[in-house]
């Protein structure tokens, strides 16, 4: 009996160690927000008083707070909140104890603290105001306005955040820092890639590779909102300005957020208030689950290539709800779409990748080849998992104008994904298909990155264009005798195929031939893969 005693007592000993060594997953909510001259443009008492209303009843934890001037001690007692200024304008509010000063940079741009939470979880958090050099909100000076002038009116706040950013990461290079998660929230003065997409052209008129976002998810960062909310919808999104809604209405404030074991569980915007709403900006509230780092995994994949033909079937009719209930059918983590229409005439002049994004719940992705029948025409993406970054490769031209849509997508184990979809020229002579195919080769063999090529190769198994993907990638191989993919009512070609890389790093088996006879002229192909965690 002793002896059992003695193993109990040990068990509930290693029990309460392995407890106390990896702390529960808990919940942590924040907000940034720019509170405009510190909140006390509606009135200088009612005001801050309005802004501290705000914050309670979204129940955030941490605020990262821009244009403090002054206010920020009153908020912090009203709110019974732990508080860290730096200079006039950034803050940091926080319901939990701040343990260090992580600040960085000029005190006009940066504050940053590292928070204790009640179950000893550590998190390093950030507030941030980017500068611009031009304001291109005003009513209509985007009209006025060409491209490389909105870059360029957006490129102040780019060269501050790079810098901040190597300070950041200098600043919590220190062993003791390794497992800490980091928040950076702020009023960026800029949009986001992710929101100024071919997708959402109808929205903001044209794509816009913005310079800071695309600093922060290159650098592994996380957009909390967008994460959340995949359809882009500026009316909804905006941050940018509940009080002027006449001037150019944009998402400029931004929670994003890097940790092994976080996840984002809830985000919004918030622009109402008891009376007036105290700032020209919405604040965003974002809440995070915390949890354990988990230890580098495979990762299973379906994957399938489709060329939908506009969402007209082998009876010419057009039926993109059909569709839909073929793409559901696959049950896929990522498809590569060709022959899309976006606000086209013949197909209704729907914007058909933000709808089956939509109706699918997935992450849409366009890339158009040229405009047609008052609209564009190209090929699309749509992932089950977070879009990183997407870019239409421009291709040689052949017969029509072509491009590769090239996507990077987060896969649930945090390693990013290089998904690559093609539709090659259709023309007999491969006199256009092969320099096309040497381009995209040039783009899926760069660096050592997992890479998804699928798509619409309008070429046979034999051809030299499949013949050079072969040397460089692992082919997803059909079974011999069901290897046909058009015409779909009776197959007799093999056109359509999906390949990976490096092949190291993949664990295939074989694609399969969809048996959809009528939602197109092609039938989809399927193949269930896994991507082998790195050793690294």
């Amino acid at each position: 009996m002793d002896s059992l005693r003695y193993g109990l007592a040990l068990l509930g000993l290693l029990m309460a160690t392995l407890a106390t060594s990896a702390p529960a997953p808990e919940n942590l909510r924040l907000m940034t927000w720019n509170i405009w001259h510190g909140g006390r443009e509606n009135d200088r008492f009612r005001g801050p008083r309005q802004v501290m209303d705000v914050i309670r009843q979204s129940q955030a934890d941490v605020v990262m707070m821009q244009e403090t001037y002054g206010s920020g001690e009153l908020i912090a007692r009203g709110l019974d909140f732990h508080f860290q200024p730096r200079g006039t304008n950034v803050s940091l509010h926080s319901r939990y104890p701040i343990e260090e000063d992580l600040s960085v940079g000029e005190p006009f741009n940066c504050v940053g603290a590292l928070v204790r939470l009640p179950s000893g979880r550590r998190v390093a958090v950030y507030s941030l105001w980017l500068p611009y050099g031009e304001d291109i909100w005003i009513p209509a000076t985007r009209r006025a306005s060409g491209l490389e002038a909105m870059l360029a009116a957006c490129q102040p706040s780019a060269e501050v955040l790079e810098r901040l950013l190597d300070q950041i990461h200098q600043r919590l290079a220190g062993p003791q820092y390794a497992d800490v998660p980091v928040v950076i929230g702020g009023d960026f003065n800029s949009m986001s890639h992710l929101d100024y997409t071919e997708v959402a052209r109808e929205h903001y008129g044209r794509p816009v590779r913005w310079a800071t976002s695309q600093l922060m998810t290159g650098q592994g960062y996380r957009d909390a909102f967008r994460e959340l909310h995949p359809q882009v919808n500026r009316a909804q999104d905006r941050t940018w300005s509940p009080r002027f809604p006449e001037q150019e209405q944009d998402r400029i404030d931004f929670i994003y957020f890097r940790g092994a074991g976080v996840e984002p569980v809830r985000a919004e915007r918030i622009d109402t208030s008891a009376g007036l709403f105290p700032s020209d900006h919405a604040a965003v509230l974002a809440e995070l689950r915390l949890g354990a780092a988990a230890p580098p995994q495979d990762v299973s994949l379906r994957a399938a290539t489709y060329n939908i033909r506009h969402g007209a079937g082998m009876d010419d009719q057009l039926d993109l709800d059909r569709t839909v209930r073929a793409l559901r059918a696959l049950k896929a983590d990522i498809i590569g779409l060709q022959e899309i229409d976006d606000r086209v005439g013949r197909s209704e002049r729907v914007n058909q990748m933000a709808e089956l994004g939509r109706q699918l719940s997935m992450y849409p992705a366009f890339g158009s080849f040229m405009e047609y029948d008052g609209g564009l025409y190209g090929m699309g993406i749509l992932s089950r998992y977070p879009l990183v970054d997407v870019e239409a490769i421009r291709l040689p031209d052949g017969n029509e104008p072509r491009v590769a849509l090239q996507a990077l997508v987060r896969l649930p184990s945090g390693e990013t994904l290089r998904v690559v979809n093609v539709h090659f020229d259709w023309v007999d002579d491969d006199g256009f298909r092969w320099p096309q195919a040497q381009r995209v080769h040039q783009a899926v063999t760069e660096g050592d990155v997992p890479t998804l090529l699928l798509g619409d190769f309008n070429d046979g198994p034999e051809s030299r264009t499949l013949g050079l993907f072969r040397r460089s990638l692992q082919e997803v191989a059909k079974p011999a005798g069901q290897r046909f993919t058009w015409p779909a009512d009776r197959p007799t070609q093999e056109i359509d195929y999906l390949f990976v890389g490096p092949a190291a790093r993949w664990q295939v088996g074989t694609a399969r031939v969809v048996n959809e006879r009528a939602a197109s002229d092609h039938r989809p192909v399927v193949a269930d893969l896994k991507l082998r965690a790195t050793t690294e």
